[in-house]
């Protein structure tokens, strides 16, 4: 409470005493004012209250934190608070967790009004628990210099990372066991199911005797229902999103050029959030709990040098 209200409410319980004979405490209690309160405002009359004032704690964001949060989002705020708030730890920015860059990127305007509503997932296969479990495989159409070309890649299902893609100019299935035959023999050890569509390049019978020559299994999503294949799709979408519509290319090389660019940033630099916020390589190469535990050790260095940045500033309260 202001001081301006307490002097307001005491000048008024004084002027009703004089005029009633009614205890001073009696009429406290009559305006909602606890007795302890009552004798607590007489201890420190004409004094700002302070003790139940502003005081920081010792786990909030000093300022200079703040400041370098604001300062690194301001400029990226279509990749989430989520993928920056772990971008931030990587690179040494700013140790928070996702809910307070969420705070402070809302305190400052950054953020939506409102939540998107996310379309009701459908359940698909069982997860793979490790790589070369899951092998998705699909094409998808990319338009360049006025013409439409086949963007076809091969994604891991527990890391997300691309293990193989080309950019063809036609649909044919021949890419397709082309692009698996390579695969495989860059990880001639893995025996991984290939998930696919139902396009006629998965159901011929030259592919399906390349996936039994290579000891692999083959396993189709449901008709009319992407969903299954959805981690390439997603990734199909990202891939348009972040560079293909944002990109002008100048024919079929230099796209082929920029597009192997900008897939090893994604395999080695681009953070996931389906797989904790870290690159596909990370998770592939088996660094998860490594990299994990590295931000947990930063957050905590932080937690400790806030609490002492904080101790400070309320001793001098």
């Amino acid at each position: 409470m202001s001081l301006e209200k307490r002097q307001l409410i005491e000048r008024e319980v004084r002027r009703l005493c004089l005029k009633t004979g009614i205890a001073m405490l009696t009429l406290a209690g009559f305006a909602g004012v606890p007795e302890r309160t009552w004798r607590e405002w007489q201890a420190r009359r004409n004094q700002e209250t302070r003790h139940n004032g502003h005081i920081p704690r010792e786990h909030w964001l000093t300022p200079a934190e703040t400041e370098a949060i604001v300062a690194y989002c301001q400029s990226r705020m279509k990749l989430g608070y989520r993928v920056l708030c772990w971008q931030m730890v990587d690179e040494d920015v700013a140790a928070a967790s996702p809910s307070s860059v969420y705070n402070v990127l809302k305190r400052s305007g950054l953020t939506k009004k409102w939540a998107e509503l996310a379309e009701e997932k459908k359940k698909g296969f069982d997860q793979p628990q490790g790589v070369h479990e899951h092998w998705h495989i699909d094409f998808s159409y990319i338009r360049i210099d006025g013409a439409f070309y086949y963007f076809i890649s091969v994604l891991d299902g527990y890391s997300r990372m691309i293990l193989g893609w080309d950019l063809c100019r036609n649909m044919d299935g021949l890419n397709a066991e082309i692009l698996i035959s390579r695969t495989h023999e860059r990880h001639p050890e893995a025996r991984p199911r290939i998930i696919s569509d139902n396009g006629g390049q998965f159901v011929s019978k030259d592919f399906r005797d390349l996936i039994m020559l290579l000891e692999l299994e083959q396993t189709f999503t449901a008709p009319a229902h992407p969903q299954s294949n959805g981690k390439l799709e997603r990734f199909h979408r990202t891939f348009k999103t972040e560079h293909v519509r944002q990109a002008a290319y100048f024919g079929y090389e230099d796209a082929k050029a920029r597009m192997g660019r900008w897939i090893k940033y994604y395999n080695e630099k681009r953070l996931h959030g389906s797989i904790y916020y870290l690159s596909p390589l990370d998770v592939f190469e088996g660094r998860t709990y490594i990299r994990l535990a590295e931000r947990r050790q930063k957050l905590h260095s932080a937690y400790i040098q806030r609490q002492s940045y904080w101790q400070n500033q309320n001793a001098g309260l």
